[in-house]
């Protein structure tokens, strides 16, 4: 499907033309710009966009003692919410870094353990209504034994392995609130599951 939906003219009469952009905050993770646009209907205001780094989610998949299809995935507190989070490793690219290179990093990062096979299931834009950025979700196969994790010095997280019919159960409650995730689980409910 053509996310355009129009050809040309059609779609041109929905550009908007950016006029100037200025920093207005800057930040380890983000910068936000203020953005003057003009529509072709001859409209134009300030806009505020978050240049965001690119990140990437990790589904590391593997089976437990019980024979189970397990997601390994990391359980931490989050500082927007106040709570604790049930998620997929993930994280920002270094400058420069490609997003599969990112991808092998923060799972052996977070978890500990490397894969043999890591594939590409799909990217999205988190935000595309002032957001910049993209994310990019990755399927981690054949996991090594467990090694020992390297934290950043401000992450503080346990790496748990958690059935998928679990996970797929507790969508949208409790600990399993991150878009992402869910986004995730759809990529990977379209690809079809891993061969473990």
């Amino acid at each position: 499907m053509d996310s355009r939906h129009g050809q040309g003219d059609e779609e041109n009469r929905l550009l908007w033309r950016e006029e100037d952009s200025r920093k207005v905050l800057a930040s380890p993770i983000f910068d936000v710009h203020v953005s003057r646009r003009s529509s072709p209907t001859g409209a134009s205001g300030d806009f505020y966009v978050l240049h965001a780094r690119d990140w990437v989610n990790v589904m590391p998949v593997l089976r437990n003692a019980a024979g189970e299809e397990c997601f390994l995935m990391v359980r931490q507190y989050r500082h927007g919410i106040g709570g604790i989070t049930l998620e997929f490793p993930a994280g920002i690219l270094e400058p420069g870094e490609e997003p599969l290179a990112a991808a092998g990093r923060e799972l052996e990062e977070e978890t500990g353990r490397g894969a043999g096979r890591i594939s590409l299931l799909g990217k999205v834009s988190p935000n595309p209504a002032f957001m910049d950025n993209w994310c990019w979700t990755y399927l981690a196969e054949d996991l090594s034994a467990p090694g020992k994790p390297r934290l950043d010095y401000l992450e503080v997280l346990d790496a748990v392995a958690v059935p998928v019919r679990e996970v797929m159960d507790g969508v949208g409650r409790g600990e399993l609130v991150n878009s992402l995730v869910m986004v995730a689980l759809l990529w990977y409910i379209r690809r079809g599951p891993a061969k473990v």
